[in-house]
């Protein structure tokens, strides 16, 4: 019997310590089932919070379309094609200017949150005259966010992510300025101002025509760098020794000329202004796969307002002229720039006749 009574003893116990061993492990299974869930849901909700705050892109290499949507809903879209970045498909863009933006796309970070109380003022200036910014990798959307204003002290820019809901406060690091005025709708501030850009070696031909001077006029054909011939307006080739040295700073000048600005001129204007005596020079550029391009120069009239240069009455602009494009665009150039092109038949003669000035 008392065996009895100690055997029942043991099962008791061990039947108790089974029990106490189930629930250890119970809670040891949740506990751990704790641990993975929080690290789990943490390291996503830090994920979220991080993409949030991450305005910037490493690789901007890869991007391959940044399209800018102002208040009014302008829209300007940057192309990257094989040839170099085009505004809206047709425009030609500046590569200094491409180029902040991308380093402003690559460098842009959160210098703080925007604090509480200017938090729903600053959301309601986002809301209603923020730029909208989408870059893309081909098709891709890689990053869309809203640019607003600087803040008051003009270092910081507000911004928000387009899936965040509270605005921040970027910068880039080193500079002392705000960021607004990168990301602007306006193609003519894209717009690659280079009207000639060509190595000599890849020019065929210049053409340059005074229409008042056809003696002075010419006619370069350039075969390779050691053989071009001149001849003028005539077709009369040109007489003695070629001052190789002025052959090839002038061929050179063709590798940098840009306008300063287009400009819209009324027709009233244009027909007034755009006309044979005020024109000082066409010039003509082929290249070598037969891409033509020409502009003409006309002295830049100041609209009947004279001006005193060196104590005589003018009425043209001393600094600067009118550059027509392919006989569609007018713009401004700066004189110094133009003159450079404005050179006669007889200067390239050795010894060589100072261009005119």
């Amino acid at each position: 019997m008392c065996c009895s009574i100690v055997e029942k003893e043991n099962i008791l116990v061990n039947k108790f310590a089974m029990k106490k061993n189930v629930i250890y492990l119970v809670i040891l299974a949740l506990l751990a089932f704790a641990v993975i869930y929080l690290f789990k849901f943490k390291g996503d909700r830090s994920s979220i919070a991080s993409q949030l705050k991450d305005f910037a892109i490493a690789d901007t290499a890869a991007i391959s379309r940044v399209v800018i949507t102002d208040k009014q809903g302008k829209i300007l879209v940057l192309k990257k094609e094989k040839s170099g970045w085009f505004v809206n498909d047709t425009i030609p863009a500046r590569k200094d200017i491409v180029q902040v933006l991308l380093e402003t796309l690559k460098r842009i970070e959160v210098k703080s949150p925007v604090n509480k109380p200017m938090r729903e003022n600053v959301m309601k200036q986002l809301s209603t005259g923020a730029i909208k910014v989408q870059v893309y990798n081909n098709d891709d959307l890689q990053k869309s966010f809203f640019v607003g204003g600087p803040t008051m002290d003009g270092t910081g820019t507000f911004m928000i992510l387009a899936d965040a809901d509270e605005p921040l406060i970027t910068h880039i690091p080193g500079f002392d300025g705000y960021l607004t005025v990168r990301f602007n709708t306006n193609a003519e501030i894209w717009r690659d101002r280079e009207i000639f850009r060509y190595h000599p070696s890849f020019i065929d031909a210049i053409e340059v025509q005074y229409p008042t001077s056809p003696a002075e006029s010419f006619v370069l054909k350039v075969a390779n760098k050691d053989q071009v011939s001149i001849a003028n307006g005539k077709g009369e080739m040109v007489k003695g020794n070629v001052n190789a040295d002025f052959l090839r700073s002038y061929l050179e000048t063709y590798m940098n000329i840009q306008y300063e600005n287009i400009i819209q001129l009324a027709p009233s204007t244009r027909d007034s202004v755009l006309v044979p005596q005020n024109l000082l020079a066409t010039i003509t550029v082929v290249d070598k796969e037969g891409a033509q391009k020409s502009i003409q120069i006309y002295k830049r009239y100041w609209n009947g307002r004279a001006f005193v240069d060196k104590g005589t009455e003018v009425e043209f602009d001393q600094d600067r002229v009118f550059v027509v494009i392919n006989q569609k665009v007018v713009a401004n150039g700066q004189y110094r720039t133009f003159n450079k092109l404005i050179v006669r038949y007889q200067d390239f003669t050795n010894p060589p006749i100072q261009p005119k000035n």
